[in-house]
């Protein structure tokens, strides 16, 4: 059976490691890589923008790098590459586009298409990981079957992309780096294909939603529904998504083109809250050195907390950047379908979390100026007993010389017992903060450099939940 394949668009999402608040500086050096457009918002299209949204945010950068073969499992595809870079939010992301092949593949070939995806994929991503040092000893086995598979490389490029960016923006003026990089990655399947409206429910359909081969058993359907659009039709499962272009009419395509670039923005949202979760802004070891004072620590943190903060306010806020009707509704669609609510919770319990541990730093600060305060008074009275102690030994009355001796060290004696007992309190106070700091950390260096989980990242994850 010959499938009516139009293309395979796969995004792969990548941290980039930090905002970027201006991106003119490193316009000419990413030019070099390829064809560079930064206003992607057309004229026309600005009626579905908030104007304010696109005065205050800096633009989303693409990059175009051209056509090339990329053969993945039995089938070469013309496969073209697009680097598009989403500044407030520092996500970098790899957009591929399958274009259908010639002969036209069967459903044989479009349903084996994911797994032969991921294991080219797996292989370019898990080199890169090796290439940065940080890849999971807990994968090396894995990483170790896929290489000694009798297979040549497709021509599957993405992770090198990535590193080219980065290493260009990292030394850009506009660039405002994270206090730490999630090296993990992220990839969703995008399958469009044309037929009449009558196939959305077609057997097919159903297996490219569950990424599974045919014949697909008989039971609900794997999405909560379907979005309309005039000659075009969506479902999504969140992992995978199929788009039914409608024979005949002529804004289908638009209209998908369109579906897409929001979808990459939704996607790059959901990214955004992963990378939050897989990186703990808390863990000390992570952050900071044991050479770093306390104010400096208080000081990250800060910084850490504003810029989750100031990220968060863009996720599943579709009314902040559109003001569309038909657009609000393909977004609204998009959040629920890839789960990004889920996500933002948990992004959003890690900031208060950061926030928690950021008061009780503060605490600890206060507590440790008062003492300091407490014993500058304490060492202050001692010295001005002091001070008067030689004038009242000159008076001839021994009664009065042994009262004033007397006094002496009893002020001297209190004060040497409430530097005692400030010093226990402030030893109690810190040991309340240490110990759940020592419980995040208990883990080997090599993957402390590696940053995160590795559920968050290589795209095989399962495809019944994406959150």
């Amino acid at each position: 059976m010959a499938l009516d394949i139009d293309h395979v668009y796969v995004p792969v999402k990548f941290d980039l490691g930090g905002t970027v608040q201006d991106v003119e500086p490193a316009l000419p050096l990413l030019a070099r890589l390829g064809a560079t457009s930064v206003d992607v918002v057309q004229h026309e299209e600005t009626r579905a923008y908030n104007i304010s949204y696109l005065a205050t945010h800096p633009p989303v950068l693409q990059i175009s790098l051209g056509t090339s073969p990329v053969r993945i499992g039995r089938t070469t595809w013309a496969t073209s590459t697009r680097i598009v870079i989403y500044p407030a939010l520092g996500v970098i992301s790899v957009d591929l586009r399958f274009a259908a092949p010639e002969p036209a593949v069967g459903t044989e070939e479009i349903c084996r298409f994911y797994d032969d995806l991921v294991r080219e994929n797996t292989l370019d991503y898990f080199r890169h990981l090796r290439d940065l040092d940080t890849f999971p000893p807990n994968l090396a086995g894995h990483l170790s079957v896929i290489e000694a598979e009798p297979r040549e490389h497709g021509g599957l490029t993405v992770a090198a992309h990535v590193q080219a960016v980065r290493a260009i923006l990292r030394a850009s003026e506009g660039f405002e780096p994270r206090e730490r990089r999630y090296p993990f990655q992220n990839m969703r399947q995008f399958f469009v294909l044309r037929g009449p409206e009558r196939n959305e429910n077609d057997p097919l359909v159903e297996s490219l939603l569950r990424l599974s081969a045919l014949p697909v058993t008989s039971g609900s359907a794997a999405d909560d529904g379907p979005l309309r659009l005039p000659g075009l039709l969506v479902r999504t499962t969140g992992w995978s998504t199929v788009a039914v272009l409608h024979d005949g009419v002529e804004s289908a395509p638009t209209a998908v083109r369109m579906v897409q670039d929001m979808y990459g923005q939704i996607h790059a949202q959901w990214f955004f809250c992963q990378l939050w979760v897989g990186v703990d802004p808390n863990d000390r070891d992570e952050l900071v050195g044991p050479g770093h004072s306390l104010g400096a620590r208080i000081t990250q943190l800060a910084r850490v907390q504003l810029q989750l903060s100031r990220g968060l306010a863009e996720v599943g806020n579709v009314d902040l950047m559109y003001r569309d009707p038909m657009r609000i509704a393909v977004a609204t669609f998009l959040i629920d379908g890839l789960r990004v609510p889920r996500h933002l919770q948990a992004a959003r319990q890690r900031l208060e979390l950061l926030r928690s541990n950021l008061s009780q730093l503060f605490g600890l600060q206060t507590a440790l100026f008062q003492q300091r305060l407490q014993w500058l008074f304490a060492v202050t009275a001692v010295a001005g007993v002091a001070a008067l102690l030689p004038e009242m030994l000159q008076v001839d009355s021994m009664r009065w010389r042994i009262v004033t001796i007397a006094l002496f060290g009893a002020l001297a004696l209190f004060c040497w017992l409430l530097i005692r007992l400030l010093g226990r309190a402030g030893l109690r106070t810190d040991r309340r903060v240490r110990p759940r700091r020592r419980a995040r950390t208990r883990r080997p260096r090599r993957w402390r450099r590696g940053v995160g989980r590795a559920r968050g990242g290589i795209g095989d994850r399962p495809p019944g939940d994406p959150a």
